[in-house]
């Protein structure tokens, strides 16, 4: 065992003290060598009276806030000392006198009134004693803190350490010098060390004390070696005033990571032990502060991953609800961190949006927004931003109490904010001032919001700073619309759901919206809506003038939002019927919104150019259309099938063009390609949630991202243990259900942007197709009958005698096709069946089966051995199709799809071609070669996608 703590032993493990008895006997000391514990009470033997120091005005008055209980059974005074055994080592190294008695530190009796002068001139005759002077008085000090528990005599304790220390500094002769260094390395030896915690606790508040009265005694600590790794054991044993030397350290993020400190930070933020508030010591800044701030690097200093690591952690409502707490201290530094945090928390998750907008208090984040530092100013204008992207009816209560609380001064700052701040931070505030100031009844002009549209309008015409130029046309589109929990702005979904988008298919085309969520339905958003475009419409021209410049941005989200805010003034411009101004916004917006409505674009742009088309050209408008390209017809009737504007206008324009003849365009260009050999064939595709879901013969289930002429790999999941064979969408079409030859059918469901499978239906065949309608779900498998799978779960057949290769669901009844060819119509709500189309009248009726049934357009498609058309209300009276389209001999249609122009068909005579048909003229116009087997296949958006026997995905659009 060592008869010393020296730095050698605090180099065995930086993670975990070395286990040192702590009995006297354990550092090989005589007890001789130590103060005893009866001169340990009181400082008043010391030769230079602390109150003669206080009185002489040498150092600050120090009140100490350790208040312990000794157990008198078991004296720590007996078991552990803090200096005693390296005075040896000090005595050797500068040759002190060994006449000197090492346990009788304090004896020496000076004159301190006549050797002052000494201390100062440095003329003393006794330096040597001088030296072990002061580390006897410095250690006798330190023991009384230790053990004492006296709060008077702590406070003279904790005054007698900086007294010595201050003599310690002023003296220039590096015996002092090194003497401080050595008290230094004790008491991070010490901390390191120590199994008592009162003694650890001493060492740290002696360390502040001395911090506090000497701020370079962080650059000697930091010269330290493994001086983090002791301050971090001092603060994981709950010694919370450790953080503070350790945030005075400025460690870097990497080592505040590697010392894994989250857990203790946290507990120090929600539970702090307020006994520091009682000391008159004047702390650089309270542990909750600087646990906070050490939070704050964690959570923002990494790469996307760690950060999330580290948020997810403090994340639960359990924590936040106590870090909370922590902004109604109204402290400058711990609300300017915090709020850092709860942004970052609530971009995370809408969960802690949610809970936050509930159990977080305003006031002080109004207190940081009146704040005279720009940085509390920003840190509360990026929380506003963020908390207020929730549903439209929440934020306006929110709303609502930033105003009463703030009342008109909270108007002012921010017309401050709007002046002096960043540009980013301007359109934070003009955001908040234009929300604040649509609570009003009036519909007129104000100064406010007239400071704050002009900031708006000119940061989106400006192309020069992209990023305030993103930000400000997402402040704009968003203004009059709502957003869901997760944050994701949902004014494009309420827009388009005006615009008769109603379809569970088309709607999950659309990427990042779910139409089952409260917020769309919401009876605030109109009346909002209505009250916040009037009041954008009055600044005029200048506002479409912005948004025109915005939509031919080359930054892609710009001109979306653009366009968004566009459609949303337009809605209203309808409503307030013809104006001069409403024609002038259509001659500005027109030209660059009708780019938006041709193939290729996101499906949600499309119907949100179409719609504002409709709103802006109506009247002396229309002329304007006749002036584009055949083109803009051709995009109309691909989109009316998806929304009825798309439609009106296509007849508005047949109507003004009767003279030109329909042409449609049957050039295919390829756009998308990817590959996944491993998992085998790609036998399934469906759009959910706005992603492309492919299912493999391996079980599989991949997720893919599609932008422009991209796919990406999102993520994949592998839990049916035989082929993926079909897909389906649950009505109303939150859910997405697939089926496998494993003989079960899975339910899934996107949460937080992970795949998970909340439900398993066991069928006891293999399945082949799916469909939905309700509760309902239709399956067909590799047996007879049609299995119909009840919500309870209970299962029953239908069709008993018939093999079913497929079905369709169309105003509420299901259609099954049979390998005999017939067409069997049931009753979803009643369960009544009926024969449609009677079976071939052929010995060979097992190869005529139906093999498609589609609906499109008021139109059914079935296809087999030919494929047949008729208008779905005439077809059950007509004995003949409308429409037939006769196949080669021996070829059977395996698999089609029917959009606007085409039909696409895939035959078992070519299996890697798919047949390009035009519908309204029924003859075959070009081919597209997949390369391999085509075993699935998918239209959406008028883009044709097909998966093949290798793996591969491909898709086109037409030009």
């Amino acid at each position: 065992m060592p008869s010393s703590l020296s730095g050698s032993s605090t180099k065995t493990c930086p993670y975990e003290a070395p286990r040192y008895p702590m009995h006297v006997e354990s550092y090989g000391l005589k007890s001789g060598y130590l103060v005893s514990s009866e001169s340990l009470g009181s400082v008043s033997d010391l030769s230079l009276s602390v109150l003669d120091i206080r009185d002489a005005g040498m150092c600050p008055s120090y009140k100490c806030y350790l208040e312990y209980s000794t157990s008198p059974s078991s004296s720590p005074a007996r078991e552990f000392r803090c200096f005693g055994h390296f005075q040896s080592k000090l005595l050797r190294r500068y040759h002190f006198p060994e006449s000197v008695h090492r346990g009788s530190f304090a004896r020496k009796k000076l004159n301190f009134s006549n050797v002052g002068k000494d201390w100062i001139v440095g003329q003393s005759t006794y330096e040597n004693d001088n030296c072990i002077e002061f580390l006897g008085r410095f250690e006798k000090a330190v023991s009384t803190l230790c053990f004492s528990e006296g709060l008077g005599k702590c406070e003279d304790a904790g005054i007698e350490v900086t007294s010595v220390w201050e003599m310690l500094t002023n003296k220039q002769e590096a015996k002092y010098s090194t003497l401080k260094q050595e008290i230094l390395h004790q008491l991070l030896d010490i901390i390191s060390t120590s199994k008592e915690e009162k003694v650890v606790k001493t060492s740290v508040y002696i360390l502040l004390v001395l911090v506090s009265e000497d701020k370079s005694i962080i650059d000697d600590i930091r010269r330290k070696e493994l001086h983090l790794y002791c301050l971090a054991r001092a603060l994981k044993t709950n010694i919370q005033e450790a953080v503070i030397l350790i945030y005075l350290l400025k460690p870097s993020p990497s080592q505040i990571k590697d010392l894994e400190l989250l857990p203790a930070l946290v507990e120090v933020a929600c539970n702090p032990n307020l006994s520091y508030q009682e000391a008159s010591i004047s702390l650089p800044l309270s542990p909750t502060a600087a646990s906070i701030a050490i939070i704050e690097i964690l959570v923002t200093a990494f790469d996307y991953v760690t950060n999330n690591m580290h948020l997810a952690a403090i994340s639960s409502p359990q924590i936040l609800s106590k870090l909370v707490n922590v902004a109604r201290n109204k402290n400058l530094e711990e609300g300017v961190a915090l709020a850092a945090i709860l942004v970052r928390c609530i971009r995370l998750s809408g969960n802690c949006r949610k809970f936050l907008s509930q159990v977080t208090p305003v006031d002080p984040f109004l207190h940081l927004l009146k704040s005279s530092e720009l940085r509390a100013k920003y840190a509360a204008l990026e929380y506003f931003h963020e908390i207020l992207r929730m549903p439209r009816s929440s934020a306006i209560v929110l709303l609502h109490q930033i105003r009463q609380l703030g009342n008109i001064n909270i108007m002012h700052t921010l017309m401050a904010c709007i002046q002096q701040a960043h540009l980013e931070h301007k359109l934070l505030a003009a955001n908040l001032l234009l929300q604040l100031d649509m609570l009003e009844d009036s519909l007129g002009k104000s100064i406010f919001k007239e400071e704050a549209m002009e900031v708006l309008l000119e940061a989106i015409a400006s192309e020069e700073t992209p990023s305030t130029q993103i930000l400000s046309g997402f402040i704009l589109s968003n203004l009059g619309g709502t957003y869901a929990w997760t944050g994701e702005p949902y004014t494009a979904a309420w827009l388009v759901k005006k615009a008769g988008l109603i379809s569970n298919y088309h709607r999950n085309i659309i990427k990042n919206v779910d139409f089952c969520d409260p917020c769309l339905q919401e009876v605030e958003m109109d009346a909002w809506s209505s009250k916040t475009a009037r009041s954008v419409i009055k600044f005029g021209s200048s506002v479409f003038n912005a948004l025109a410049k915005g939509i031919q941005s080359k930054t892609r989200s710009v001109s979306r939002d653009c366009l968004i805010a566009s459609t949303w003034l337009g809605c209203e411009m309808a409503v307030m019927g013809t104006s001069n101004l409403r024609y002038s916004a259509c001659e500005i917006l027109l030209d660059g919104v009708v780019n938006f409505l041709p193939p290729g674009f996101e499906l949600d742009e499309r119907v949100l150019a179409c719609q504002c088309v409709y709103n802006y050209a109506s009247g002396k408008g229309m002329q304007k259309l006749m002036k584009f390209s055949e083109g803009l017809r051709e995009s109309f009737r691909r989109l009316s099938g998806v929304t009825w504007m798309a439609e009106e206008l296509l007849r508005v324009t047949d109507y003004f063009l009767p003279a030109k003849p329909q042409r449609v365009s049957c050039v295919h260009s390829q756009i998308l390609e990817a590959s996944s050999h491993v998992s085998g064939a790609a036998t399934a595709l469906i759009f959910y949630k706005g992603q492309l879901f492919s299912g493999y013969s391996d079980g599989s289930i991949k997720v893919w991202d599609i932008k422009g002429q991209t796919m990406k790999l999102l993520l994949e999941v592998r839990e049916h243990k035989k082929a993926v064979t079909c897909f389906t969408l649950s009505d109303p079409g939150n859910k997405l259900m697939s089926g496998s030859a494993d003989k079960t059918v899975r339910v899934w469901q996107m949460v937080q942007r992970k795949l998970e499978c909340v439900e398993i239906i066991d069928i006891k065949e293999p399945v082949q197709k799916l469909g939905s309608s309700g509760d309902k779900v239709f399956v067909v498998t590799q047996g007879r009958g049609l299995k119909v799978c009840q919500s309870s779960r209970i299962i029953q057949t239908f069709c008993k005698n018939k093999h079913v290769r497929c079905l369709g669901i169309s105003q509420g009844k299901l259609y099954v096709g049979c390998t005999d060819s017939s067409i069997q119509e049931v009753d979803i709500l009643h369960g009544q069946k009926q024969e449609i189309r009677p079976p071939t009248n052929c010995w060979r009726m097992h190869n005529r089966p139906i093999n498609s049934i589609i609906f499109c357009k008021g139109w059914v498609y079935h296809a087999g051995s030919t494929i047949e058309g008729s208008r779905f209300k005439e077809w059950r009276r007509r004995n003949k199709p409308e429409v037939t389209i006769g196949m080669a001999k021996g070829t059977n249609v395996l698999d089609m799809a029917v959009v606007e122009d085409f039909v696409y068909l895939s035959c078992s005579s070519t299996p890697s071609i798919l047949q390009i048909w035009l519908r309204g003229q029924q003859r075959k116009v070009g081919r597209l070669s997949a390369g391999s087997k085509i075993v699935s296949l998918l239209t959406g958006n008028d883009i044709v996608l097909c998966g093949t026997e290798n793996g591969l995905i491909k898709g086109w659009i037409p030009l």
